[in-house]
């Protein structure tokens, strides 16, 4: 049996506790989401960073010699969280990058705004079958405000920092100020 790290919250009294909170003026709320993703809810604005919320890499990778185990639970189906303004993808593997994820967002936040480290455009297209322009890129030292929040672009090491042959950021992290 695999030890989850459990969620504090799930399913739909997560979506009702994000809920409760939309119109509040005073400070900010953020919620673990698991693995790497993170809600932010600020001025009734949410950004969401890094969502992994599909056993994708489970399924993947069953019958592999590598079996793929998440660190925590899943809390949420992607579809309820219809609430988000910005999401993040801070570099192309599944569990930062999950399609499942990110298209069911998609299809319940129309006016969605997606950030990626510009070095992986082609590929985040290719994988999420979307428009070449949807995706919102960034490189290190890059500044962009979107939605209230300002983000600023810092390499990322993934073992090391890895550039393509212009030079952007293949991993990137994002320091977001609002």
């Amino acid at each position: 049996m695999i030890n989850l790290i459990p969620a504090f919250q799930t399913g739909k009294s997560l979506i009702e506790d994000i809920n409760s909170t939309i119109s509040t003026t005073e400070g900010f709320r953020i919620w673990w989401l698991g693995q790497s993703g993170f809600l932010i809810q600020y001025q009734s604005k949410h950004l969401l960073f890094d969502p992994y919320l599909s056993d994708s890499l489970t399924q993947k990778y069953k019958n592999s010699d590598k079996p793929h185990v998440r660190m925590s639970e899943l809390v949420v189906n992607p579809e309820w969280l219809d609430m988000i303004d910005v999401v993040t993808s801070s570099h192309n593997h599944t569990d930062h990058l999950d399609a499942e994820t990110l298209l069911a967002l998609f299809k319940s936040n129309p006016k969605i705004k997606f950030i990626i480290p510009e070095a992986n455009r082609d590929f985040v297209c290719e994988r999420l079958g979307c428009a070449y322009d949807f995706p919102v890129g960034m490189n290190d030292k890059e500044e962009l405000e979107i939605e209230g929040f300002k983000f600023i672009g810092i390499p990322s090491a993934h073992n090391t920092v890895e550039r393509n042959d212009n030079g952007q950021c293949k991993f990137m992290g994002f320091v977001v100020q609002f």
